[in-house]
């Protein structure tokens, strides 16, 4: 913040013709602070474009539930030591699932019914469908150029993949991870910087899961039975 602008800031509070009280300084300075943590905060929502894999599809049907946890996720900083973010990557997550999946399997759709739901009431989906996919966002976290004393962004996010069988019985669960981060130093804004590293880490996610996604054990065994 310039010397200018404290001064217009301090102008109406120093305007008072007899010595400023404490009062005053206190009501300046949590106007100047106010200003300044305004200043520092951003908003993002990330938005990408995601390359379809290029692998031989399995000849199966399957199906992926999307949680409104995922769909409408945005991660706001609560640490009062760094600058606030908000960055809502709900919308990215989906188009890259949606963009993910379906090129594994030979025929895709999306469920409006959660599988974890079977053990509570019945799970029924139609029986041409072999598998249900139910990603889940653990953990998101991101490291500033201030803090990793480089001039990119760096984007760390943590799935848990469960996928079940059409009558709702779990098949397989495991956690992977995903690292992103901004490919220049010479981005427009930070905004854009960000918005870069979680996208490059979806694509990680993409391209560990498209080479990955058979060889979780429990996967492997049951499409050695079924595909």
């Amino acid at each position: 913040m310039t010397a200018n602008l404290l001064h217009l800031i301090a102008a109406p509070f120093l305007s008072i013709k007899r010595t400023p009280t404490i009062k005053t300084w206190a009501g300046l300075s949590l106007v100047i602070v106010a200003l300044i943590l305004s200043g520092c905060s951003k908003a993002l929502v990330v938005s990408g474009v995601f390359p379809k894999p290029l692998v031989q599809p399995m000849a199966l049907s399957a199906s992926a539930f999307y949680s409104s946890e995922l769909r409408q996720h945005s991660y706001i900083e609560a640490s009062k030591d760094r600058r606030k973010w908000t960055i809502q990557t709900g919308q990215a997550q989906y188009d890259f699932f949606e963009t993910l999946l379906p090129a594994l399997f030979e025929n895709w759709q999306i469920i409006q019914q959660d599988p974890r739901a079977a053990g509570e009431s019945a799970f029924n989906i139609s029986d041409d469908i072999d598998l249900v996919i139910r990603p889940e966002l653990k953990d998101f976290q991101y490291s500033l150029p201030t803090e990793s004393r480089s001039k990119v962004f760096e984007v760390w996010m943590k799935y848990n993949m469960q996928v079940f069988k059409n009558d709702g019985e779990l098949l397989a669960d495991w956690y992977i991870s995903a690292y992103g981060k901004t490919p220049s130093a010479f981005m427009q804004s930070d905004t854009d910087a960000m918005n870069a590293a979680v996208v490059v880490a979806l694509r990680d996610l993409g391209a560990n899961l498209s080479i990955n996604f058979k060889q979780v054990p429990e996967l492997k065994s049951w499409l050695e039975h079924n595909q």
